[in-house]
């Protein structure tokens, strides 16, 4: 009887192996969805191709006639949920389309783990466009404020855009300069910085206050201002540049003159020191400067490419080269140049077999022009005591002077690995001496002395040594350093077998460091910086509660995973407006908006 319910034992185990290796191996699940499903000719949508159960896929590219798509990067996703791994991959891809009408996308061929999956088929509806071709006239959403088209700007003086070059790569970083020409003897009030017409241009940055001095211009001297910045298209195909000022104009009121023609005030030449002036709020408005945007090449485009255009150069150091298996290395990634620093995410090693890897957190350190340097911090665990060296890591972009696309790798790094386990030396056996058996001759022993017979120092008992205070106090201390060395040994065993704990951990050193250069950025009047340590602060916070890639992290994800009136999507909001339209942001509202920071995410 014992045999047989041995027997159904096995097989009861087998069956539910079985099942487990079935369910394992049918757990590789791709989806796309397409964000939104209805925009205008002149706007985009967002498609995303996720694949869960795998952490390494390839998708074939889209193609569906009239629409065209732009990698935008990839995300991965890994969580620890009682001792099971899971983990996903998403990648974005920018859609645009020729011309209105209904399409069909997909479906798209995904590769995972040496198999092939196919997505859905989606269906989208591209609407006419929403903007005229001549849209310098066009008055801002809710502004009442009339806009001058580029002929009555001329009457006041002229406004132009001047970029670096006419054709440039869709994510290249372009230097532009923008001038503003004032005719002599106009009073004129500079209310913002210039703002661009249209949606197919993303700006990285732009002088806070112009330069302003006095040039000739068409033959006459007056007062011109001068912005630098930089920016960068986000759809293909040829298009228009085109700006707009918000300025007030002081024009003068004619003052009544006397009928008395001997008065000596009564004379045009006083109207200028006697006058009145009435403002008068415009919008100048510059002509619009045809430029041709480049699609990113298809053929020969790295599988670890995501989006990042401009010339950069890696550097890789790892932190410490002589440890155990099991603890945690730190590798420091540094990637500088000049681009789009926003599509540069952190270098992945070439061979990932034996490593264990946790997301990575960036820091970036921006100048103008494109130029800047982004340092990522990421723990790699080995896993592996044959392990010799960190992998060369790998980094690609486009090159948009050569006009290809570049992969960097890094020099692989040298280890001295030690297994987690100590050896334990075998006692040593001593050699057994050999017996005399021998009786040695007996001699003569000398009297013994006689010995004194009054008493020394008598005690009433004798104590022990485990009573002895100082013996007490040796033994105390031997075990208060054994119990804070197991605390330590269960602390770190704890960290790494919960990575959401380390994460944490990491995201407050991280905020800390954010916070303090928001407070260093106010102190010297610094929008950008601290625009740039705001927004990734709260986008450490997102990926870290959501087991997100914070790089990935955007308004929309906060707005639908937060509530409406949160103070923190109020603030991420507040950003992206100051960010991309341009808004001046001054120290006040810079410290209320720091203290918002530091009250949600801490």
């Amino acid at each position: 009887m014992h045999r047989y319910n041995t027997a159904w034992f096995w097989l009861i185990i087998s069956l539910v192996c079985l099942f487990f290796s079935n369910s394992w191996a049918a757990g590789i699940q791709v989806k796309a969805e397409l964000r939104p499903s209805t925009f205008a000719l002149d706007q985009e949508a967002e498609l995303i191709i996720t694949v869960d159960g795998t952490s390494s896929a390839q998708p074939d590219l889209p193609n569906a006639q009239g629409l065209h798509f732009q990698p935008r990067g990839q995300s991965q996703q890994t969580s620890w949920v009682n001792g099971q791994v899971s983990a996903s991959v998403a990648f974005n891809f920018v859609v645009q389309a020729d011309k209105p009408g209904q399409y069909t996308i997909g479906p798209v061929n995904v590769t995972a783990e040496g198999k092939t999956y196919t997505t859905q088929p989606l269906s989208c509806t591209v609407s006419p466009a929403q903007h005229s071709g001549s849209v310098q006239a066009a008055p801002q959403q809710g502004s009442n404020v009339p806009s001058l088209s580029a002929d009555e700007t001329a009457k006041i003086g002229i406004l132009r855009i001047i970029p670096e070059k006419n054709r440039f790569y869709v994510g290249e970083i372009i230097p532009f300069t923008i001038k503003a020409h004032f005719k002599p003897r106009q009073r004129i009030n500079i209310n913002s910085t210039p703002v661009f017409n249209g949606e197919n241009f993303l700006l990285h940055d732009l002088d806070k206050d112009p330069v302003q001095r006095q040039e000739q211009f068409m033959g006459q001297f007056g007062t011109s201002l001068t912005w630098q910045g930089a920016l960068s298209a986000v759809k293909e195909g040829p298009t228009f540049l085109a700006v707009q000022l918000d300025v007030d104009l002081l024009v003068p009121q004619q003052r009544q003159r006397g009928a008395d023609p001997f008065d000596m005030f009564n004379d045009s030449f006083f109207d200028n020191f006697f006058n009145n002036y009435t403002k008068r709020e415009v919008k100048l408005a510059s002509p619009e400067k045809q430029v041709t945007v480049l699609p990113l090449p298809t053929k020969n485009r790295p599988a670890n490419f995501t989006g990042a255009v401009g010339t950069f150069s890696l550097a890789v150091t790892a932190s410490p080269v002589n440890g155990k298996v099991g603890e945690p290395i730190s590798l420091k990634i540094k990637i500088d140049g000049k681009g789009n620093f926003d599509r540069v995410q952190a270098a992945v090693l070439s061979d990932s077999k034996g490593w264990k890897m946790y997301p990575a957190s960036a820091n970036f350190t921006g100048q103008n022009g494109g130029k800047g340097e982004k340092t990522f911090e990421q723990a790699i665990i080995p896993t592996d005591s044959s392990l010799s060296a960190v992998p060369s890591l790998r980094f690609s972009y486009f090159d948009s002077v050569a006009g290809e696309y570049v992969t960097l790798n890094s020099e692989p790094i040298p280890l001295q690995l030690q297994a987690n386990s100590d050896a334990v030396a075998s006692p040593t056996q001593s050699t057994p001496v050999p017996s005399q058996n021998k009786t040695p001759a007996r001699r003569q022993e000398p009297a013994a002395p006689s010995l004194p017979l009054t008493p020394g120092e008598m005690v009433h008992s004798i104590q022990p040594l485990y009573k002895k205070q100082w013996f007490q106090g040796m033994i105390g201390g031997a075990g208060c350093c054994l119990t804070a060395g197991l605390l330590l040994d269960l602390r770190r065993k704890r960290l790494e077998n919960n990575p959401s704990l380390l994460r944490r951990r990491l995201m407050e050193r991280q905020l800390t460091k954010h916070f303090q250069e928001m407070k260093a950025a106010i102190g010297a009047a610094d929008q950008q910086q601290f625009q740039e340590h705001c927004r990734e602060a709260v986008q450490i916070w997102a990926g870290t509660t959501w087991e997100l890639a914070p790089e990935a992290i955007t308004l929309a994800d906060l707005q639908t995973r937060l509530a409406a009136d949160s103070p923190l999507l109020q603030l991420f909001t507040r950003l992206e407006q100051s960010g991309y339209a341009g808004e001046r942001l001054d120290q006040a509202e810079m410290k209320t908006m720091l203290q918002t920071a530091q009250q949600e995410l801490t």
